[in-house]
């Protein structure tokens, strides 16, 4: 078995700064150096309730963790009624050389998924939100396009789904979610196997391509709501194809600031990427924090290379 290599935390919230109760789950982006961070932000702990309102913040890294720049407030907010009780777990994809940031928009009662295009990481334009029958999280889209479509993966609990789009107009359509009651069933590429994954799995870091194929970042909650992350392997050409999967845990909960926040036992990992052979994920922990794992990627492979799916 392999394990991610926890590197500590390297976000915590501020008293009296924007997220003074917690900064977490954060979307990553690596650009010429720079790691460029949107996290979540609240400002009290979730059994405030109606207080409880998510908004998401910037900040600049180095691939040292060094804090290069803090934006200190919200660049992300809320402003649509599907968003009116936060904007939450933001991931980053640089798709067609800008940058889209899809995120959770939460209303009080169902949660959607909302979409973000910059440039600049100053500017936001909100092309819209997602409206389906139910509950829609944990989204984002591959890098490039997959036979000329738009390759969106999303998770409708329990499962993982992907679904391939011409457009983003499409994607944001309500005519493209027609029904889609009745088709989740063949979107759902991923399903719980494991005693670990009882509850549900969520994709958690956009797919990173390699030779071999893509590399999805999951996390799973068991009965007992703990969550942890785990890797599965994707087929270059057809990605709605797992050609592995490894069955136990990764990344759990272990260190005190794992356990122990405004909800325990979580690690969340949203954004990653691949730096002189190691792939880094930047992970939520406890509702709480921003903690740093790596790992080989050539022992990462190998161990895929011992699961396949057939």
């Amino acid at each position: 078995m392999i394990k991610f290599i926890k590197m500590g935390i390297i976000m915590k919230p501020l008293d009296n700064q924007f997220g003074s109760f917690a900064r977490f789950n954060p979307g990553i982006y690596l650009k010429d150096g720079i790691v460029h961070m949107l996290y979540r932000a609240v400002d009290t702990d979730i059994k405030a309730k109606e207080k409880y309102v998510s908004f998401i913040g910037y900040a600049k890294l180095d691939t040292n963790t060094n804090i290069l720049y803090d934006s200190n407030k919200k660049v992300i907010y809320p402003t649509l009624p599907e968003e009116s009780m936060g904007c939450e777990d933001p991931r980053i994809v640089e798709f067609e050389d800008r940058i889209y940031i899809f995120y959770t928009a939460f209303d009080g009662t169902t949660a959607r998924v909302a979409i973000v295009r910059t440039d600049d990481f100053v500017h936001y334009d909100k092309l819209g939100v997602i409206d389906h029958y139910t509950w829609d999280k944990d989204a984002f889209i591959f890098p490039e396009r997959i036979h000329g479509k738009i390759a969106y993966l999303h998770r409708i609990e329990p499962g993982i789904q992907l679904d391939y789009f011409e457009s983003f107009d499409q994607l944001l359509s309500d005519c493209a979610w027609d029904n889609y009651i009745e088709k989740v069933g063949a979107s759902t590429i991923i399903h719980r196997e494991h005693i670990w994954e009882n509850q549900k799995i969520g994709g958690s870091v956009p797919p990173i391509k390699t030779e071999k194929g893509w590399l999805l970042l999951y996390h799973a909650v068991d009965d007992a709501f703990v969550y942890r992350g785990s890797v599965a392997l994707l087929d270059l050409e057809n990605p709605s194809k797992v050609i592995a999967r490894i069955p136990y845990p990764l990344l759990e909960p272990e260190e005190d600031y794992e356990k122990y926040g405004d909800v325990n036992n979580v690690v969340f990992p949203e954004g990653g990427y691949i730096h002189e052979n190691e792939l880094f994920i930047y992970y939520g922990a406890a509702d709480k924090y921003i903690a740093l794992a790596k790992i080989g990627v050539d022992e990462l492979m190998a161990e895929l290379d011992k699961y396949p799916v057939e």
